[in-house]
């Protein structure tokens, strides 16, 4: 009997822990460094520090298709499929390519775009709009 209840709690903690690993590492990190010199080569402005946290946050109303989107091939739109989130990087290299924009472009389409829309909307966590906001000297 104590056998069987050991047994039990070892798969059951083996459970937990595995439950646990496995979340950690589809969780979403909190934070990221812009840079991408394997893109982009030298840096000529500072990398950009990038809150994902802060982000998910202020637009949760807006949802996560502002940023994570694919192009819908029957419509020709963007559009957010839950569960297929990717890396800017899985879609933008480091040139244009047919109608999908260069990574740079589109870091800069969609940072500054989206920051100018809150500013415009009075929106209190609107972020910044210019060069020096985004890319901080250290």
């Amino acid at each position: 009997m104590h056998k069987a209840r050991l047994t039990k709690l070892l798969i059951i903690g083996s459970v937990l822990w595995g439950l646990t690993v496995w979340t950690d590492s589809i969780a979403q990190e909190a934070e990221y460094n812009l840079a991408h010199q394997d893109i982009f080569g030298k840096l000529r402005r500072p990398q950009v520090s990038f809150s994902h946290e802060i982000h998910s946050e202020t637009l949760e109303e807006e949802g996560c298709g502002i940023c994570h989107h694919v192009q819908d091939d029957q419509t020709g739109k963007l559009v957010y499929v839950e569960g297929e989130e990717l890396s800017c990087l899985e879609c933008h290299a480091q040139q244009k390519d047919n109608h999908t924009p260069a990574l740079r472009e589109a870091f800069h389409g969609s940072c500054t775009g989206c920051h100018r829309r809150l500013i415009k909307n009075s929106n209190p966590k609107a972020g910044p709009t210019t060069c020096g906001g985004c890319h901080i000297k250290q």
